[in-house]
């Protein structure tokens, strides 16, 4: 999937409408129509989300595989009482620390040729580029749960209270985490600036 994919997807993500809990109870009910137009539908979320924590188009498209692989295998004891994106999200929430669990050095052919590093050409191409390394290392810094907040805020645009639906705590937890990542970032970033001026 392409980086211009990576933008927000204007799903309601609130509570599930009546189509997606038809949808899900045909797709609970071993209906595979059903669960294809599900996939149709929260394919690109679930990567994105992947690949703002993984940061690797290879090992994204991996745990967005696995997710809906397990979404599949636990789709007769699915309940539709909350949106099915959060029940992906939790899914993929296991999926990435499993990933981080197993975690090695490697690269693909692929991640080299679509993510040069330092490859030459205008300053602005190379100023942009290095801002979002930079931003991206240091959210990999942050705890876990800081990561998925900021990504699911910022990078996804979701609400507090679709965050705080997605991760179970409540909104005024989601608003304290997301403070003091903010205030980290915005510490790690300065930090990283003041290094790079060396």
């Amino acid at each position: 999937m392409a980086e211009k994919d990576l933008n927000g997807s204007g799903i309601d993500t609130d509570r599930p409408d009546d189509d997606e809990r038809d949808i899900a109870r045909r797709a609970s009910a071993g209906d595979r129509r059903a669960f294809a137009a599900l996939y149709d539908r929260y394919l690109d979320a679930v990567y994105r989300y992947a690949w703002y924590r993984l940061r690797s188009d290879a090992e994204a498209e991996e745990v967005t595989s696995e997710v809906f692989h397990r979404a599949l295998v636990a789709m007769p004891s699915y309940q539709p009482r909350r949106p099915f994106l959060a029940f992906l999200y939790g899914i993929a929430r296991h999926v990435v620390a499993d990933s981080f669990r197993d975690a090695r050095p490697r690269a693909s052919f692929e991640d080299a040729i679509a993510h040069p590093s330092d490859a030459p050409g205008p300053d602005d191409v190379a100023l942009g580029l290095d801002d979002a390394r930079r931003l991206r290392a240091a959210i990999a810094q942050l705890t876990p749960l800081q990561q998925e907040i900021v990504v699911l805020r910022y990078i996804e645009e979701r609400s507090t209270k679709e965050v705080a639906t997605f991760t179970g705590k409540p909104e005024s937890t989601i608003r304290g985490i997301q403070m003091r990542a903010l205030a980290a970032l915005r510490d790690l970033m300065e930090r990283d600036l003041m290094e790079h001026e060396r």
